[in-house]
């Protein structure tokens, strides 16, 4: 009886060790065919010990937690750099599995397969899924994830996802889609009616248009998401007040809803802690009064709604815990109430700037002792309040106090004295002078910028700035420096940015740089007097993005090794006197997209390679960039297809004082911020080699890029003829080829070239007929001159006995009998096809 007693557990306990064995094996096999069907890629061997021969397998396994049961219940392959199309089904299997993070490799492909299987779904066990910061893409099909019926947490951002349907199983939590491709507005009307036990649902940075939907039905949501769509229409009237109770967080930001908030009602709006409705198109004189109700509000954040008007509203100051206050880009009036100071036992960040604010800060700011983010820029500012305010602040991290009119000598002594943790100062575009303070590294010790940018500084760079062993970003640019640049601040550790353009600085540039550190991404410092040669110790710097050494008085030849700055995007050298040929590695450059050479003694051939670029450009690299970019509207009393400047912190009337502008007669200068048109597809958008020695002919290859905007070549010793090849030139604006020697005739395909809006091959020996096509015979008569054998609209009649090929008489004078038609102008060509029309791209501001 006893034996038959042990007999039963016994059998249960084998049982129960081969169900677990059996599971074990199911999981192992499970795993690997994931990998083998999903995983074509693991450069980093991440998965190269899953294999059925490792002890503890599957529990031993890379990304592999299992339970106490020996039983897998979470999988995390995250940010391994897995590749290969995603197929889920052999996870989605797996009884015990709870936790799936994916997030962070480039699994791709369509998820609508899961819809179209036949085959019966076994029940989902998941509760956690992450598969964001792939490449998915392509709809997102119901059936997706239904049999997961205990799924709380699914994360989708970060991916390509078009459309589709939202498993909104009633266990649902967390839902973040953000940065997708979603536009389907009765996609979004379903999220917000099916969300009834979602608490966090995210749908920032998609495509989603129309008005802005109601989510009453929401009514568990805690946190809500829309910014960063296309949303429009007016602000529904009750978004908050019918919102529900649980709603803490709100975010419409960068949509371009509407409307006049001046008597919004905010109705009972207890709970919420952060509103963020800046960037739309928002009205009205100040904010409503039942904004007060939201007592707990934390962060409020209006800006970019530049129809708002009126002085900021001291209702604020009653807000009681708020911590951040973001008005920034509005056209608020008037001096910054005291009443605002109520917030200093709880602020942390106040962002007033581009503004139309006058006088100070009230004294009373003074006892924010929590305050660290103090943005006060682009207003109509003066005083002393810097001074006797702004460095009584103890707090502050980050002081920007850009575009006002603050005088004085330079405030570095005092904010450095009583603001020991000061990490980001701007005071660029004002009018401080004196001398930069030359121990100011070892009373702000964590300074990471240091932007002190069109203001009249005398004086040297000080080499105690090599100390700052905590400083990225140095722009000194437009004052009135002298000297050398020190070479202790080149061998700053952390330095990405060094601009000090615009000054009188001398001497040779060190051969010192990247020596420390390879983290340089930005050297701009043109239009001083520095003489010598280019540093060889440049090409050090695989970092470097944007390069301008150009209105020196640099000598010598380009040093070898550029071709290997893959991240180089711009590389201004012009205007000084550099000789040698122009390097043929620049065609390795994948990222460049803006070439200026002009006014040099370079000389050679062009090399073919110098377009081998051309189709693989890498786009994004300068994206964000204030640049100015000035052109000569007199002909060529100023050398050169135009210039670009780095533009931030610099006034527009200050940037036209500047000699190489005033110099130049009338200019236009184009300010903008930079973005791209084209991905990893792109080619050089601006090519000026004009002003040189260059002879030999015009490379055929210079037609292959499809996104050059400006070619200038004029003004060399080139031969042969104009390449056919240039019909490619689909998005040229700026074609310059005269004072050569070019010869032959006009190809008739250039005249197909849509955006072209100037053209000159003056002074050459070109022969033949202008082509009667598109608009070669809207130019000036003068854009052509001084070709003795060209003929046709707008010079004199072709003869004919010599059609097409002969060339004016002397005494057949154009005087006035022959219709010309004028182009748009340079300077509107510029302003709408060329700056706006740039590859790279520049929205006028």
């Amino acid at each position: 009886m006893a034996t038959t007693d042990l007999a039963l557990p016994t059998l249960l306990l084998l049982l129960h060790l081969v169900r677990a064995i059996a599971g074990v094996e199911n999981e192992a096999a499970a795993l690997l065919a994931f990998k083998r069907a999903s995983v074509a890629a693991d450069p980093r061997a991440a998965l190269a010990g899953w294999r059925n021969d490792t002890s503890g397998a599957p529990c031993a396994w890379a990304g592999v937690s299992c339970g106490d049961d020996g039983r897998l219940r979470e999988l995390n392959l995250s940010g391994m750099s897995l590749a290969g199309r995603l197929h889920l089904g052999a996870l989605l299997a797996l009884p015990v599995l709870q936790s799936l993070d994916l997030h962070g490799n480039a699994f791709h492909g369509n998820l609508s397969h899961r819809a179209t299987s036949r085959r019966v779904t076994p029940p989902c066990a998941l509760v956690d899924i992450d598969l964001s910061s792939n490449a998915l893409k392509g709809t997102l099909p119901r059936a997706f994830l239904a049999s997961c019926s205990n799924l709380q947490s699914l994360n989708m951002s970060r991916n390509a996802l078009t459309g589709g349907g939202f498993p909104f199983s009633l266990s649902l939590r967390t839902l973040d889609m953000s940065r997708n491709k979603l536009s389907d507005a009765g996609l979004l009307n379903y999220a917000m009616a099916a969300c009834h036990g979602v608490r966090y649902l995210n749908l920032t940075a998609n495509q989603f248009a129309g008005g802005l939907p109601e989510f009453a039905r929401c009514s568990q949501v805690s946190v809500l998401d829309l910014s960063g769509n296309l949303m429009s229409g007016a602000l529904p009237a009750g978004l908050v007040a019918t919102a529900p109770a649980s709603l803490t967080h709100l975010s419409i930001a960068g949509n371009n809803i509407s409307g006049d908030i001046s008597s919004y009602e905010f109705g009972g709006c207890a709970n919420l802690t952060v509103l963020d409705w800046s960037y739309n198109r928002l009205s009205g004189m100040g904010l409503p009064l039942s904004l007060a109700n939201c007592r707990r509000l934390e962060t409020l954040d209006m800006s970019g709604n530049k129809l708002m008007s009126g002085p900021i509203p001291v209702l604020l100051g009653g807000i009681q815990q708020l911590r951040r206050l973001a008005l920034s880009g509005n056209n608020f009036t008037g001096e910054v109430p005291v009443r605002l100071s109520l917030l200093c036992r709880t602020l942390v960040e106040l962002d007033l700037s581009s503004n139309q604010l006058i006088g100070g800060l009230p004294a009373s700011f003074s006892r924010c002792r929590s305050l660290e983010v103090l943005d006060l820029s682009s207003n109509q500012l003066s005083g002393d309040f810097v001074v006797t305010v702004i460095s009584k602040i103890s707090s502050l991290r980050v002081l920007r106090l850009s575009f006002n009119n603050i005088s004085g000598t330079n405030l570095l002594p005092t904010l450095a004295a009583e603001c020991p943790l000061l990490e980001v100062i701007d005071l660029g575009s004002n009018a401080l002078d004196g001398k930069i303070m030359p121990d100011l590294c070892s009373q702000l010790p964590s300074l990471r910028k240091l932007l002190l940018p069109n203001n009249y500084l005398v004086g040297t760079v000080p080499p105690s700035l090599g100390s700052c062993s905590n400083l990225e970003s140095v722009d000194l640019s437009f004052n009135l420096l002298i000297g050398q640049i020190p070479t202790e601040v080149l061998l700053l550790p952390k330095l990405v940015d060094l601009v000090m353009w615009a000054n009188n600085l001398s001497g040779e540039i060190p051969d010192m740089l990247c020596s420390t550190s390879t983290a340089l991404e930005t050297l701009v410092i043109s239009y001083n007097s520095f003489t010598g040669g280019i540093p060889p110790s440049i090409n050090r710097c695989v970092n470097l993005i944007w390069v301008s050494l150009a209105g020196n008085r640099l000598t010598g030849s380009v040093p070898s090794g550029f071709g290997n700055l893959q991240k180089l995007a711009i590389l201004q050298l012009h205007k000084n006197s550099l000789s040698g040929p122009v390097p043929a590695e620049f065609g390795r450059c994948s990222s460049l997209v803006w070439l200026d050479l002009n006014s040099n003694n370079f000389s050679g051939t062009i090399s073919p390679q110098l377009a081998a670029q051309a189709g693989l450009t890498t786009g994004g690299v300068v994206s964000g960039r204030r640049i100015a970019f000035l052109r000569s509207e007199t002909g060529n009393i100023c050398p050169g297809a135009g210039v670009l400047f780095e533009f931030f912190g610099i006034r527009p009337e200050r940037l036209a004082q500047l000699p190489a502008v005033y110099s130049c007669g009338p200019t236009e200068i184009y300010t903008g911020t930079v973005f791209y048109t084209f991905n990893n597809n792109g080619s050089m958008i601006f090519l000026d080699l004009s002003h040189n020695s260059l002879t030999g002919t015009i490379p055929a290859s210079l037609g292959n890029m499809p996104y050059l905007d400006v070619l200038n070549l004029g003004h060399n010793e080139l031969t042969g003829q104009i390449p056919s090849s240039f019909t490619g030139l689909e998005g040229i604006a700026l074609l310059d080829l005269s004072h050569n020697q070019l010869s032959g005739t006009i190809p008739p395909g250039l005249g197909g070239l849509h955006f072209l809006a100037s053209f000159d091959v003056s002074n050459n020996n070109l022969t033949g007929a202008i082509p009667t096509s598109g608009q070669l015979m809207t130019f000036q008569a003068s854009n052509y001159e001084n070709n003795s054998g060209l003929c046709g609209i707008p010079l004199p009649p072709c003869s004919r006995i010599n059609n097409g090929g002969g060339g004016p008489k002397p005494q057949d004078v154009l005087d006035g009998h022959v219709p010309v038609v004028s182009p748009s102008g340079l300077g509107v060509g510029l302003a709408v096809g060329v700056p706006v029309g740039f590859g790279l791209g520049i929205l006028l501001v």
